[in-house]
């Protein structure tokens, strides 16, 4: 009997989702986002939810079987939001781990092959970015940029720019996806913004407006923004 599985977006519950898959021994299975979700009546979703202890155990196992470059491959892949690409991945860890000796640069099998082709663009896109961001400076001395992605990016790039501005604040944000990363020169968060530090964020970077709102002061940022535990450095 087909098995939808509805995960909650991130990588983490998506591996939380392949976990199941294997614990139940599910067969015909697919793994969707809510926005993706199209009802089925004779299939009943089942919602799983994101378990960080479980998804940990799927990344390291699969760092093993498919070795770390083929699980970094995977982790692009599933940020390149094409919508289907779950059950791609899932056919592709299915794969691997039916196979005694499996290599990720095994080509014949087509779901390898679409991760490979996938992978790339991800990375294409991820070179884009860190070779021509530009940021401008903010009244308080902060970096800004923002991006129009095609691709959920900003996971990729946050250790590259901390790495080059060890000593400067900047802030990064996905326009596309309402989500930024700050470092304030301890470390990388991620960061929602309300509508008008948005529409401020954007004007200063694609028009010729100067932040000067205090966006980048401690209190105002305790106050007004939102900050998340970044994602799970996979």
């Amino acid at each position: 009997m087909k098995a939808i599985l509805i995960y909650d977006g991130s990588f983490a519950g998506f591996l939380s989702a392949v976990y199941k898959v294997f614990d139940e021994n599910l067969k015909e299975v697919s793994i969707v986002k809510p926005k993706h979700y199209v009802p089925d009546m004779f299939v009943e979703p089942i919602y799983v939810e994101s378990s960080e202890k479980y998804a940990k155990r799927v990344w390291h196992s699969l760092q093993l079987k498919v070795t770390k470059h083929g699980a970094k491959e995977l982790y692009k892949a599933f940020l390149s939001e094409i919508k289907g690409t779950e059950d791609v991945l899932l056919k592709y860890i299915v794969y691997a781990y039916a196979s005694e000796s499996f290599i990720h640069t095994d080509f014949s099998n087509v779901n390898v092959l679409r991760v490979s082709q996938v992978a790339k663009m991800v990375t294409r896109e991820m070179h884009h970015i860190q070779d021509y961001l530009e940021f401008k400076a903010t009244d308080e001395g902060v970096w800004v940029a923002a991006i129009q992605s095609g691709f959920d990016i900003l996971p990729l790039v946050g250790n590259y720019f901390r790495r080059k501005y060890p000593d400067q604040k900047w802030l990064i944000y996905d326009q596309k996806r309402s989500y930024g990363l700050y470092f304030d020169l301890l470390g990388v968060k991620k960061i929602h913004l309300n509508t008008s530090e948005e529409s401020e964020v954007l004007q200063l970077t694609f028009g010729n407006k100067t932040l000067s709102v205090g966006l980048f002061n401690s209190s105002y940022a305790t106050k007004h923004k939102k900050i998340d535990k970044p994602e799970m450095n996979y």
